[in-house]
């Protein structure tokens, strides 16, 4: 048993529902268990007055008072439990499941026959006591089924081979039989398919044998024929046992009662239609008068003073609208003899003798809402004018009299021919009266027709199209309708039949279409021949439209729910589902067909149904007519939707429910989405509160803060309320110099910007705050709010300065080295240039005069090498000096990269003591390379003096003209470079450990580099130690650059 069982009516349940709530009760502070509702079958079972639950404790009722601790354990886990309580008195078991249902205990209490057993202490009159029960109990059951309003039947299958084929009557009630039309032992002594074998047919034998397989109850609603005749049964099918318990409810009256009902509505539907029109026509005929200058209009005030004229007006009297507004009455433009006859044909009706002039027409305008009459007008220059005046009250929406209109028509050229106007106005009234078209004759002899002139002029057809015989008449049929004519013509005139046709016809000139219905009958002469005929004719058109409109009324109607997202809905008095649109199928994913006929609550989620009960119950009362609330309906897949529901009781005649309709609307997602909004600000709110940045949201419209985190109370110890209440607070803590500035920014709704102010933090420091200030937008682009951050940056603007002062410092001291680099150059040579002036000149006296030469010659060339390694120093040392300060300059051109090379080897290379070459290797077509001649030449020499200078092999230098680049390789086999030494080999004065034995300045390598790198190359190198290096240059093909000659910028 689970809490499923609340479901239904309460009252009505085959078991007992008690629920019970927490309080606590004087003068024990301890929490008790009240009762609060019982139903009618647990009062009874438990021994408790129904009236007496509001004051009752669950510890009050005998067989309960076991089970309170039972109900707190239930209310604090929520975890529901069943038990068995045993009353002596009755000597009977009862079944006991307690639920807790949003915070209260539910029981549901019930006797289990089966379990009950009799007590060894209980006389033998117990016995005798359950014996009587259950016959009272048969006889109870059996007079139910007599006297049951529904047809009821228990049938138990029939089974061959383990398949149902038939069904056997158990159980019949009278209705039952009364409804088949067959006696009690004839329906009992035959198979159900013997006695109805079309039940095979219509579905009732197949939902039968599902019921009786599946156990799940069927309901189905249709027209059976029986031998009794054709009726319409709602059938309801139960599996009992192994049985089928089937009933029937006649409800041929209630389809009668819906199909009048049905037609009742389309005929309602149509006067509305007919009076909607009516309405439309008299508002376009409203305009037209106002419009249109052919209708005089005359507003008068409650005092008879005209207040208002139109032009017409004005053209039809003379007068100018100053000479009649605020000055005259009505009665001073009538011609006073008739004027005054006519005001005496209204004291009749007025029965005042007191009233005169033109109080006389506002008192019967007034008493009888309008007057209409012919008179006749005076126009400024005395001509009398007859006129139509139809005067009416002007009335405000309190409906108030505030004045009166008059309408005026002239119908001066209408008299002339009111004669034939009044002899149409009689045919036209005698014929709409009739609710006829025209008269027709037809002369079968000579085929000749007449009709009326009313034809004519209801149509509006000229002379030229008058018909004169039957072929006339066939050229305004319709050609889908000409067929059908003609045929019933001939059948006429053959069979002297009664004429009664309905046809339709294009109009000559209009070529609209109209229906036509014909009657006619035969006039025989004395000799009984009938030779004519004479007949009305009716213009069926509006009928026809009114019809087909309303099909398509009916239509659009149907389509439009049909295609409704929103759920439309309607039940019976009892809440079972008799229609769903399929929007309910897709919402909930229960099928129309299996849920038409179900109860509505079988749908709403577990927690949301004691109160829908409540609600339900309210509405059977009458104590609510509208219903609009928010639910929970349970999915078919497993989980729920949420539902808002709109709902109306639906009342007859009588003021009783007849049942509910409304719409179920599916807002899932919307309830997501609100519960993401409230996720989303929380986040928001998490983030904000626990940045360092102060954050801010300000009015778009006013320099007001509507919301400020933490940090400007942690900033400034000024709490964020008091901001909220004085929104220039803020510009206490601002240097007086910014404030002025920042103001200016926090006024004005322009578009982002950033800018930066000093503040004084709590602790009395000055602190550098970057602001930056952005607009939010909605969706159409409307600015909504505005929103800053202020970012402490005291710590980075400190670095700065501190970075900025050192950098001063350095390019002091480079200035000042590359000073003294100069001058120290420029010192260095000048006796490097005397030295080597002496030394050529003792090598040119030594020639001159040779003594002891060789002793003389050593010393000389120790010096001259002497003198050349100081000279590159200082080479290498200016080279360095001009690519920090950024003075190199480059000369880019298209270069043949292999003439070059070629050029360097023949002349630094080639004329070696010690007979070493370098190996030269070319790999793909040689192309032009665009470098800078000078840089490359001194990069190529010195990589490979490099290479001679560590090894005693010959160097190798590969030229490689790939797809991409162009690589310069100098590779030896000589010391090699040790690891540790390679990450540092192009840093400046660096030399490698293990070549300390070899002469260098640790400067050829760093300007190598320097000069590739400026040329937008780069350089590599791969040596390991003992085995040899290998020193790759990588140029690209084409090399871009701004302008042929570039100068460095360091």
């Amino acid at each position: 048993m689970t809490s499923d069982l609340l479901i239904g009516d309460l009252a009505n349940l085959p078991i007992g529902v008690l629920v019970c709530e927490l309080t606590k009760g004087p003068p024990d502070p301890r929490k008790e268990l009240v009762i609060t509702y019982q139903n009618p079958f647990a009062s009874a079972l438990l021994g408790a007055s129904p009236t007496s639950t509001t004051s009752l404790l669950l510890r009050d009722i005998p067989l309960l008072q076991s089970l309170t601790e039972t109900a707190f354990a239930v209310l604090e886990t929520g975890v529901s439990l069943t038990t068995e309580l045993f009353d002596q008195d009755k000597g009977q078991r009862i079944d006991c499941s307690l639920h807790r249902v949003k915070g209260k205990c539910v029981f549901y209490v019930k006797t289990d026959t089966a379990k009950t057993t009799k007590s060894n202490n209980q006389p033998d009159r117990t016995d005798n006591y359950l014996i009587e029960s259950l016959r009272a109990s048969n006889q109870l059951f059996q007079a139910v089924i007599d006297t049951i309003p529904s047809g009821l039947a228990l049938l138990q299958p029939i089974r061959q081979n383990g398949t149902i084929v038939d069904f056997k009557y158990l159980v019949n009630n009278p209705v039952n039989s009364a409804i088949t039309g067959l006696s009690q032992e004839a329906i009992l002594k035959q198979p159900l398919l013997v006695l109805f074998p079309h039940l095979l047919h219509n579905g009732l034998f197949r939902m039968m044998v599902e019921v009786a397989l599946t156990g799940e109850a069927q309901h189905i609603q249709l027209q059976d024929q029986l031998p009794s005749g054709a009726f319409w049964g709602n059938f309801s099918m139960v599996r009992v046992g192994e049985n089928v318990l089937f009933t029937v409810h006649d409800i041929t009256r209630l389809k009668q009662v819906e199909d009048e009902l049905r037609q009742t509505n389309a005929e309602l539907e149509q006067r509305v239609a007919n009076r909607s029109a009516e309405v439309r026509h008299l508002s376009a005929l409203q305009r037209a008068i106002l419009q249109y200058a052919g209708l005089a209009i005359t507003v008068i005030d409650t005092n008879g003073i005209i207040q208002l004229v139109n032009p017409a007006m004005e053209d039809l009297t003379g007068y100018s609208t100053d000479e009649l507004i605020g000055k005259v009455t009505p009665s001073s433009l009538r011609e006073p003899v008739s004027h005054q006859q006519r005001l005496d044909q209204l004291k009749p009706d007025l029965n005042n003798a007191v009233l005169e002039g033109d109080e006389l027409v506002r008192a019967f305008v007034t008493k009888n809402n309008f007057l209409r009459r012919e008179n006749t007008l005076l126009s400024k220059n005395g001509q009398a004018i007859p006129v139509l005046s139809t005067v009416s009250g002007l009335y405000d929406d309190e409906q108030k009299l505030i004045g009166f209109v008059d309408i005026i028509t002239d119908i001066s050229h209408l008299k002339a021919i009111e004669q034939a106007l009044v002899q149409a106005n009689q045919r036209s009234q005698l014929a709409t009266r009739a609710g006829k078209l025209s008269i027709w004759e037809w002369n079968l002899l000579t085929d000749e027709i007449l009709l009326d002139e009313n034809f004519y002029t209801y149509y509006d057809l000229p002379d030229n199209t008058r018909i004169y015989c039957l072929d006339d008449i066939k050229q305004l049929v319709h050609p889908d309708d000409l067929r059908h004519f003609n045929q019933y013509i001939q059948e006429v005139s053959i069979g002297q039949k009664p004429f009664d046709v309905e046809f339709r016809i294009i109009l000559p000139i209009t070529k609209t279409i109209h229906y036509i219905k014909a009657d006619g009958s035969f006039i025989h002469n004395e000799e009984g021949l009938g030779n004519r005929m004479i007949g009305i004719l009716w213009d069926r058109t509006s009928e026809r439209q009114a019809g087909q409109a309303l099909r398509a009324s009916e239509q659009r109607y149907r389509s439009l729910v049909d295609h409704l997202k929103e759920i439309v809905f309607q039940t019976d008095a009892n809440g079972l589902w008799i229609y769903l649109n399929p929007a309910w199928e897709e919402v909930t994913g229960f099928a129309n067909r299996e849920s038409v006929g179900t109860f509505f609550l079988d749908y709403i989620f577990p927690e949301d149904r004691i109160s829908t009960i409540q609600l339900f119950e309210a509405i059977r009362k009458n104590q609510k007519l509208l219903v609009q609330h928010t639910i929970r309906y349970i999915h078919k897949d497993g989980g729920y939707r949420w539902i808002d529901v709109h709902a109306q009781v639906m009342l007859d005649n009588r003021r009783v429910m007849t049942g509910i309709t409304g719409t179920l609307t599916d807002i899932t997602e919307r309830k997501k989405a609100e519960e993401a909004i409230i996720e989303s600000e929380q986040r928001f709110r998490d983030i904000a509160e626990n940045v360092d940045e102060i954050f801010w949201i300000r009015d778009i419209n006013e320099p007001r803060f509507t919301y400020i985190n933490r940090a400007y109370e942690k900033f400034t110890g000024q709490l964020a309320e008091s901001i909220y209440k004085n929104s220039l607070l803020f510009l206490d803590f601002i240097v007086e110099e910014d404030r002025a500035r920042v103001m200016n920014y926090f006024v004005r709704n322009g578009k982002d910007s950033s800018f930066q102010f000093r503040a004084r933090h709590q602790n009395g420091s000055i602190r550098h705050l970057d602001v930056k200030l952005f607009k939010v937008d909605n969706d159409e682009g409307v600015l909504i709010r505005r929103i800053g951050v202020a970012t402490d940056v005291t710590t980075a603007i400190e670095k700065e300065l501190i970075m900025e002062e050192s950098l001063q410092k350095e390019r002091t001291l480079n200035v000042l080295k590359s000073q003294f680099i100069s001058t120290a150059s420029h010192e260095f040579r000048t006796p490097l240039t005397v030295i080597s002036s002496s030394v050529e000149l003792v090598k040119y006296y030594t020639d001159s005069n040779p003594g002891n030469p060789s002793v003389i010659n050593k010393h000389l060339n120790t010096i001259s090498k002497k003198v050349t390694s100081l000279n590159n120093l200082i080479d290498d040392t200016l080279a360095i000096s001009k690519i920090d300060n950024g003075k190199i300059e480059i000369k880019v051109e298209l270069t043949d990269l292999v003439s070059i090379i070629d050029s360097i080897v023949t002349f630094s290379f080639s004329d070696r003591d010690d007979n070493r070459h370098v190996e030269r290797i070319i790999v793909g077509t040689p192309v032009a390379v665009s470098i800078d001649k000078k840089l490359t030449d001194h990069v190529i020499t010195n990589l490979l003096s490099n290479a001679f200078k560590f090894s005693t092999q010959n160097p190798v230098l590969t030229i490689n003209f790939q797809q991409e680049d162009i690589t310069v390789a100098v590779s030896d086999k000589g010391i090699g470079i040790p690891a540790k030494d390679i990450p540092d080999l192009f840093g400046k004065f660096f030399r490698a450990s293990n070549a300390s034995g070899f002469q260098g300045t640790g400067l050829g390598l760093a300007i190598c580099q320097e000069y590739i790198t400026l040329q937008k190359g780069r350089i590599s190198l791969d040596s390991k130690e003992g085995v040899g290096t290998t020193f790759t240059i990588f140029l690209g093909k084409n090399i871009s650059y701004p302008q042929t000659t570039l100068k460095s910028c360091g």
